[in-house]
């Protein structure tokens, strides 16, 4: 990782209140990098080979308070623990029925759909159940073939 790269990760978290540690920076650089929605566990095996003395309790309280300072989210498990994305903008997640993994659907055509959800109906939401919306989460199951 280039130096910039470093102080770009740590004015992201300086920007949203918390502080730059070693095992957080590779802990958000780990989960930003991954193409995948790694579960804590995953995020543990693949950044304790690079950060002595990383825990996986560091890694799960990590996670959350990413998750609480708007980093990442919590994507919940179909059939098991809880994955993590850190992209937090509205987008769209593929699910595979058989194995379970989640996948982002490319923006250029997540956007088209999300696109054409009519902004009244999302107001008409949230006065009818009396909810404020802060994000909208899509989730394609299927399989692939």
């Amino acid at each position: 990782m280039d130096h910039s790269q470093f102080h770009s990760i740590q004015a992201l978290f300086a920007a949203r209140g918390l502080r730059c540690t070693h095992q957080r920076h590779a802990i958000y650089e780990t989960l930003a990098a991954s193409r995948s929605h790694p579960t804590a566990d995953d995020l543990y095996q693949d950044v304790s080979q690079q950060v002595d003395g990383m825990s996986l309790a560091t890694v799960y309280n990590t996670l959350e308070a990413f998750c609480n300072a708007g980093l990442a989210q919590k994507v919940p498990g179909s059939n098991g623990p809880n994955q993590y994305d850190a992209t937090t903008e509205n987008h769209l997640h593929l699910r595979c029925e058989k194995t379970g993994a989640v996948r982002n659907v490319p923006n250029d055509l997540g956007n088209t759909l999300l696109d054409h959800i009519p902004e009244n109906l999302l107001d008409d939401i949230e006065s009818t159940l009396g909810f404020k919306i802060h994000q909208v989460q899509i989730e394609l199951v299927g399989e692939y073939q």
